[in-house]
């Protein structure tokens, strides 16, 4: 990979010479990385390389990460599990608990 710089415009917390060439193209998470099937603006950077700049657009999950994560943990168990279809597993409620919590806490964020 060329010499890359950034322009010190990035979005908080986003270090623009750690991002992939899927999070740069908006197709994972800029935050987590984790395939984005549902997504939120998260603003640019600039990328220098040798003399050309190029702007990429970066995305993240929406739901935020923490829900996002949740709710696919949730489902890819529920999805392989006997136990889940029946209401009988304590993994699988667990997993569902979180996904609640998230959710919650990010409506009660949203509303304050």
């Amino acid at each position: 990979m060329p010499d890359t710089h950034h322009i010190p415009e990035s979005p908080a917390g986003i270090d623009p010479a750690a991002l992939t060439h899927e999070q740069l193209h908006g197709w994972r998470c800029a935050l987590c990385g984790t395939l984005l099937t549902g997504d939120r603006p998260l603003g640019t950077v600039t990328l220098s390389q040798g003399p050309t700049l190029t702007t990429y657009p970066l995305w993240a999950c929406d739901p935020n990460c923490t829900t996002e994560n949740a709710w696919r943990a949730a489902l890819t168990h529920a999805a392989g599990c006997e136990a889940c279809r029946t209401g009988e597993c304590e993994t699988g409620q667990r997993l569902l608990d979180t996904y609640s919590a998230a959710i919650w806490q990010e409506h009660a964020e949203g509303a304050g």
